[in-house]
């Protein structure tokens, strides 16, 4: 087992698996903008589509990260306290990102108030809010799954059909296309194993017991097969079609789930070595701590380069993707540490 999880204190490589997933997320997001909009094998567009395959493990590695520790058995995590703190905690943060992202074209590009529009845009969220409707679902599951993972022999077991029902049978039958396939495998309604509990178990199981050298070796490669296989299965869908194809982005396709355990192993083995300083650990704590933060807030930021002209496609795509990137990273972690000191703010934001 992993004692480094036993340790009260924080674990750096897992404070750098979130810093890198919150870019990574903000680095997606400034990337796909192009990748819809440019024309389909246009050196800008393979640009996009290079960026946007790289950092595809951004939002999975967000679950394992959170599986990692909240499946710990350690860890006093009983159905009261995640309905008493857990959830309301999410919901609020839903709902208060949810009101300012609604408004936000209101407020900003002057478009007129619509009752029945904003009720919509506030339920369902801005589009990369549905992340808080998923690790709700989570949460309500996860005195169920700290059951499984009691077991290293259920604990695999249960990653065994997730890959099989939740990452390969469903991708197969969307890249097939084949209805009567598509029937066979809605017949099994094996819904426990779906989703993102598969990413969040695998976290978990990785943060604790040790891999092999060569398994180690072996999710590395696979890792990179997996990121290669994005963009190029990318590029030969979208092709195709004439139009882009987001097919092989899936978060549960079985390309990004090799890239992202690769990465999570990569940082779990390799990253941990390093000795960071103590100002080191500092900055490192810091951006972890903001790391929700900024997940949540920085699309007002790219929205607003976006609306004053500062827009990946004005400029060259390799370039323009990783500056404009940065620059909405710094400004959402500066909001968001601001926000994190501020009295009420913090607790509603």
């Amino acid at each position: 087992m992993n004692k480094r999880i036993e340790d009260k204190d924080r674990v750096a490589y897992a404070d750098a698996l979130k810093v890198i997933a919150a870019f990574s997320v903000v680095f997606l997001h400034v990337a796909a903008g192009g990748w819809n909009t440019a024309v389909v094998g246009t050196l800008q567009w393979h640009a996009f589509n290079m960026y946007d395959s790289l950092v595809r493990f951004g939002v999975p590695v967000f679950v394992m990260v959170s599986g990692m520790f909240l499946l710990n058995p350690e860890k006093d995590l009983s159905c009261s306290h995640i309905y008493k703190k857990y959830i309301p905690k999410i919901t609020v943060s839903f709902v208060s990102w949810s009101i300012l992202y609604a408004l936000y074209p209101v407020a900003v590009g002057g478009l007129q108030f619509e009752r029945d529009k904003f009720a919509r845009d506030f339920i369902f969220g801005h589009y990369h809010m549905w992340y808080l409707y998923m690790i709700v679902g989570l949460y309500m599951a996860l005195p169920i799954i700290r059951r499984v993972t009691q077991d290293r022999k259920s604990t695999e077991y249960f990653m065994v059909l997730s890959v099989i029902f939740a990452f390969s049978m469903p991708f197969a039958a969307k890249l097939i296309q084949s209805e009567d396939f598509t029937t066979f495998i809605r017949k099994f309604d094996l819904n426990i194993v779906l989703g993102y509990s598969g990413y969040f178990v695998a976290g978990y199981y990785i943060g604790e017991y040790e891999l092999k050298n060569k398994t180690r070796a072996l999710f590395y490669v696979l890792g990179v097969l997996g990121v290669l296989a994005t963009a190029y299965f990318t590029y030969l869908l979208s092709m195709n079609s004439g139009k882009p194809d987001a097919l092989f982005y899936s978060y549960l396709s079985p390309n990004v789930m090799l890239a992202s355990i690769g990465v999570f192993v990569f940082f779990r083995y390799e990253v941990s070595k390093i000795c960071f300083g103590k100002n080191s650990l500092k900055v490192l704590n810091t951006l972890s701590e903001c790391s929700f933060r900024i997940y949540l807030v920085h699309d007002f930021f790219n929205m607003i380069l976006r609306d004053n002209g500062i827009d990946i496609l004005s400029y060259n795509g390799f370039l323009s993707v990783p500056v404009i990137a940065l620059l909405v990273f710094a400004f959402s972690f500066i909001a968001s540490y601001i926000i994190g000191k501020t009295p009420v703010l913090n607790k509603i934001l």
